[in-house]
């Protein structure tokens, strides 16, 4: 049966997790509780269920599995439309089997709370961590991916993932010190649900936290009207997709051709898409292509998708009239400004 947990408030994202080996929905009333306060609905599905079913609409889209969960979820982000995926505790390569329920309750976590819940639980089914495990799929999705894993996990070794996390571009990794095999539920739970709200605020809002440098730049007074990187970098790429030709590009070529930051790149073209501007298609041909004529994309409908509007005003201010007016004025101006060719 379908269990959700949804946000009191607005909802920032959908995320979909698919359970591992002898687990039911039950397992993550915990984790469901947690990613719902902050904002995002949590959804484990019914296996019979159809995913177009699983996501809300208009909102970003995640696909999370733990165990062989994970391999499920892998395997079914190439062929749905998701803005992420979250694996954990991913089974690459044999590991230790426990012998007994005691062992495997050692083997799945540490979290006393946890272990009081499966040990309580008359539906969880012992012994599943037998069970065959497939295959994992040839190559990852061309969407950020972020792999969570405990490096005490006897069951799933911890190196395979760290290899592949640092194969593909879109990826990142967080390894959880004394971490064992059902990292959500572990007892570094708190810390790892935290890691993938910033995961999903990344991906869904744009969320990135600057490196720390020694010293602090001096600060420097922005101009009147200021042209954001946001900005700047989705008008060179939607530009670079109307110069070539009708095949689809990879993020990863874009960026390298414009020199834009990538997770910036995959960012912004997911809201890009969400604003109509520009298609995706997924597979090993895949990439993203414009939705529309570039002539008929102005720099207008760019900055509004990207930014929200074209300006923003300070609260209160006695001016505000004469910086609407401003906006308007620049709104109209932009949007007689395609996106190549003449004015």
């Amino acid at each position: 049966m379908t269990r959700n947990w949804e946000p009191d408030g607005p909802c920032r994202g959908t995320v979909v997790v698919l359970p591992g080996r002898g687990e039911n929905p039950a397992v993550y009333q915990r984790f469901g509780r947690r990613l719902s306060a902050d904002g995002y609905a949590v959804v484990v599905p019914d296996p019979g269920t159809d995913p177009g079913t699983w996501f809300r609409p208009g909102a970003a889209r995640f696909l999370a599995g733990t165990d062989v969960g994970a391999l499920r979820a892998w395997a079914l982000a190439l062929e749905v439309e998701v803005d992420g995926l979250i694996l954990a505790g991913t089974p690459l390569a044999p590991g230790q089997q426990p012998s007994d329920r005691d062992e495997e309750i050692g083997v799945r976590t540490s979290c006393p709370v946890h272990r009081e819940l499966l040990q309580n639980d008359p539906e969880f089914q012992w012994g599943r961590l037998g069970d065959d495990v497939p295959e994992p799929p040839k190559r990852l999705p061309d969407v950020p991916t972020l792999l969570l894993h405990g490096d005490a996990d006897t069951l799933a070794p911890v190196a395979p993932v760290t290899s592949l996390a640092a194969k593909h571009p879109q990826s990142s990794v967080a390894v959880f010190k004394d971490g064992v095999h059902d990292i959500l539920n572990d007892k570094f739970h708190r810390s790892v649900a935290a890691r993938i709200v910033l995961f999903c605020e990344e991906v869904a809002k744009g969320a990135v936290l600057l490196p720390e440098t020694p010293t602090a730049p001096r600060a420097r007074r922005s101009a009147p009207v200021h042209i954001s990187a946001r900005t700047d970098y989705s008008v060179r790429a939607l530009r670079d997709l109307a110069g070539g030709g009708p095949e689809p590009v990879k993020c990863e070529v874009i960026a390298r051709r414009q020199g834009i930051p990538l997770n910036s790149l995959v960012n912004l073209m997911i809201e890009l898409r969400r604003a109509g501007l520009v298609t995706s298609q997924r597979g090993c041909d895949g990439g993203y292509s414009l939705a529309r004529p570039a002539g008929e994309i102005t720099i207008g409908e760019v900055v509004r998708a990207v930014e929200g509007g074209v300006t923003s005003v300070h609260n209160d201010s006695p001016g505000a009239e004469v910086w609407r007016e401003l906006g308007r004025q620049v709104g109209e101006f932009l949007d007689g400004v395609p996106l190549v060719g003449d004015r």
